[in-house]
């Protein structure tokens, strides 16, 4: 006899499936990703038109570089608050990216064999 015939199926749990609110927050987070990093390229944008940028602090007071006063400090904050916005940008839709590829393939169904 054939072995497909005579093995009794084995109880297999479901496969993994993602539940909508996992998949709700993912895309979320990612478009709360998209708006930072858009409004840190407003900031750098209007730092470029009014010639002054403040620096980003996560406490203490703000500092602002002006473009007369201190241009090293003005174009180093320009740069490196324009490369923040740039990263931002791309790992949002780099986070729904990844998400998307670490879920398992569904499973193709396979057609009945006729005889």
């Amino acid at each position: 006899m054939n072995q497909k015939r005579t093995r009794i199926p084995l109880p297999h749990p479901p496969p993994y499936r993602q539940s909508r609110l996992s998949i709700c927050l993912t895309i979320l987070f990612s478009v709360f990703l998209v708006c930072l990093g858009g409004m840190l390229c407003y900031l750098v944008i209007d730092g470029l038109e009014q010639g002054s940028i403040t620096m980003i602090t996560r406490g203490g007071p703000a500092r602002t570089y002006t473009l007369a006063a201190q241009p090293s400090l003005y174009w180093f904050e320009i740069v490196w608050q324009g490369l923040f916005a740039l990263l931002l940008l791309a790992a949002g839709p780099g986070w729904y990216w990844v998400n998307r590829i670490s879920r398992p393939a569904a499973q193709p169904k396979r057609k009945a064999k006729t005889r």
